[in-house]
């Protein structure tokens, strides 16, 4: 709710405390937002290694975009070495999910 602004004013930091939480108790979603949000420095101070800790944990359990996100990260370098081979296994594990994105790349 706070991330979109949906019956409450939009709060990107308040809506990435929520976001921790749930991430915090495994919620593979939540992990997700939070590593793009991390990714990205909405809400919280941009920094790539907590994006790809995130991303990681929702990614082993199976998100889709979180697969995408991760494989990204290890295909630009960002939080991450770079390693195109790591890159095409998380790509690969989203595209075979039908995620668009991932299919393309």
């Amino acid at each position: 709710m706070y991330r979109t602004g949906i019956a409450v004013d939009r709060d990107d930091a308040h809506a990435a405390n929520w976001y921790r939480m749930a991430a915090e108790q495994g919620n593979p979603e939540a992990q997700s937002a939070l590593g793009f949000m991390y990714a990205t420095g909405v809400g919280v101070a941009k920094d790539a290694a907590a994006a790809v800790l995130w991303l990681r944990k929702a990614a082993e359990q199976g998100d889709a975009i979180a697969q995408h996100n991760l494989g990204d990260a290890y295909s630009t370098g960002k939080g991450v070495t770079r390693e195109p081979s790591e890159a095409a296994i998380w790509l690969r594990k989203a595209a075979e999910q039908g995620y668009a994105p991932s299919q393309v790349n």
